[in-house]
């Protein structure tokens, strides 16, 4: 049986009016530049979700809190769990053009 998803929606003068206001908005805050102290922490806040939430679908046990400080203090002796987050990190940050941490 061949069938085709065909959702069923009315674009309404709200929802066009909504879209509108988003897209004025992404532009407005694209427009600012945020300051070099806040980037990085959100930049660094992103890392670790990613890590978190890409080592996590493939088993990894360690909460976003566990995660967020290994990444942070780099302890040289690591459980295999914990290898695998920075070692994801570290592939992350290299794909981003980030300078490497070696483990």
């Amino acid at each position: 049986m061949n069938t085709v998803f065909a959702p069923q929606y009315r674009i309404t003068p709200t929802l066009l009016n909504t879209i509108k206001r988003v897209a004025v908005l992404v532009h407005e805050l694209n427009r600012h530049r945020l300051p070099d102290v806040l980037l990085a922490e959100l930049q660094t806040e992103a890392a670790a979700s990613a890590t978190f939430a890409s080592t996590s679908i493939e088993g990894n046990p360690l909460p976003l809190t566990e995660v967020r400080r290994l990444l942070k203090q780099q302890p040289a002796n690591l459980r295999d769990s914990e290898r695998e987050v920075i070692n994801y990190n570290t592939v992350l940050s290299a794909l981003h053009g980030a300078p490497e941490r070696p483990v």
